[in-house]
């Protein structure tokens, strides 16, 4: 009697057991197939028609950015990500891949990151319950010249995004002011960090010096008296 006892015990505990296993198999699985295809972020303003020629108007033709390596080296790699997409800059690396000093030395002043949520009735329901949640995105650093290291000019780009994960985010998608891919490899979002390095160009320029180069819209502007179409024109058509 004793011995069926244990028995029955033994058994219902290994049930209990493999039916844990098989809804943790659940929720990973129904994870790997949501989280690439269910997946909808919104996305930052356009760009204006303006700031839009601003930028394509004002790279720092010979201004190279080192980036240093941040506590959790994701952040500053996504910096470097990042602000090489631009092509403000003539040269973005990590710091210590510089031979010389880089004219701007790049340190993230603030990680931005999303909340860890684990989306357990969405992937329960295969998608069918949606979860949204509000999330900041963007990016919070500094340019430091390296001829003046105690002149660090901060730069931020930042926005609250919504991030919706389910079947639901399909729909969600089929707007041009969401994505299913990558936030930080999407062209909005660089043009954003673009445009927002351009408003310190004044103060970048006063460490950066000649290797700021010359907008070249001034340079259009010079030009214009001998015949030659200005480049804003040129942009717009």
């Amino acid at each position: 009697m004793g011995m069926a006892v244990c028995e029955a015990i033994h058994r219902d505990r290994t049930t209990r057991a493999r039916s844990g296993v098989s809804v943790a198999a659940l929720v990973i699985a129904a994870q790997v197939v949501l989280i690439p295809w269910c997946g909808s972020t919104s996305l930052p303003p356009r760009l204006t028609p303006s700031q839009r020629e601003r930028v394509a108007a004002a790279p720092f033709h010979t201004v190279t950015v080192g980036v240093e390596r941040f506590t959790l080296p994701a952040y500053s790699e996504r910096l470097t990500a990042g602000l090489g997409a631009t092509h403000v800059f003539a040269r973005v690396d990590d710091v210590e891949a510089f031979d010389t000093p880089p004219t701007f030395v790049a340190r993230v002043e603030r990680p931005i990151h999303g909340r860890a949520i684990v989306p357990l009735v969405t992937a329960l329901s295969l998608g069918l319950i949606p979860m949204t949640v509000e999330e900041e995105e963007g990016y919070a650093f500094s340019l430091t010249p390296s001829a003046a290291p105690t002149q660090a000019i901060p730069v931020e780009f930042s926005y609250l995004s919504t991030s919706t994960l389910g079947c639901w985010a399909l729909l969600r998608n089929l707007s041009s002011d969401r994505t299913a891919s990558d936030l930080y490899h999407h062209p909005r979002v660089i043009d954003r960090l673009a445009g927002t390095i351009i408003e310190h160009r004044e103060r970048l320029c006063e460490y950066a010096g000649a290797a700021c180069g010359t907008p070249c819209h001034e340079h259009a502007t010079s030009t214009t008296r001998s015949g030659l179409v200005p480049m804003s024109r040129t942009l717009r058509n």
